[in-house]
């Protein structure tokens, strides 16, 4: 069992990753002229958040408006600037077409945020493009964090699948897996006209 890692193997990965995208958020930031002010802690990247979340078929005609909504405090990231975590609430609103969030598994995904440095604005854009990847085809997706007052600026952000550019209502390099076309070259992939 040689190859198995151990506890300390895994955690010095971790710290070694963690190193070395503070030091590149660092770097990034410098080359902006910004300084971040105190202390400066070790936070991972946005790719190290859970990449799975677990989806259920939807098979009804009726159209409803799902929403999940966190518990204020509940979900945190960490500032890029100063290592401090940021809390709010996060809110999911969207109108299936084929598949729904199966709930334990979105809440794994929203906990994987905890150890990841990013900016606020930068996190709900990827939370939508992740939910939008894996809800694939929802009528309409709205994702919302509502983070809580740090220096005294109260920060909302949201990201409308309706406000999206035409034939892009997510990732640009997101797979075409069924073999049908994407949106972005004019088929919706249900045979219908994007």
């Amino acid at each position: 069992m040689a190859d198995t890692p151990t506890a300390a193997d895994r955690l010095d990965e971790f710290h070694q990753r963690a190193l070395d995208h503070t030091r590149a958020s660092l770097e990034h930031m410098a080359r902006y002229g910004i300084e971040p002010e105190g202390r400066v802690a070790l936070f991972l990247p946005p790719d190290a958040r859970q990449q799975e979340i677990h989806r259920m078929p939807y098979e009804h005609a009726a159209r409803q408006v799902v929403t999940y909504t966190t518990e204020p405090g509940e979900f945190t990231a960490l500032c890029p600037f100063s290592g401090l975590p940021d809390s709010g609430t996060v809110r999911v609103e969207y109108v299936p077409g084929s598949w729904l969030l199966e709930l334990k598994s979105l809440k794994y995904y929203l906990m994987s945020w905890r150890h990841v440095g990013a900016a606020q604005e930068d996190i709900t854009a990827l939370v939508f493009e992740d939910l939008m990847r894996h809800l694939d085809d929802p009528h309409r997706l709205v994702v919302t964090t509502d983070y809580t007052v740090r220096g005294g600026i109260h920060t909302v952000c949201s990201v409308d699948s309706r406000d999206q550019p035409s034939g892009r209502r997510s990732q640009p390099d997101r797979p075409d897996s069924a073999g049908l076309g994407t949106e972005a070259d004019g088929a919706s992939g249900d045979g219908a006209a994007a």
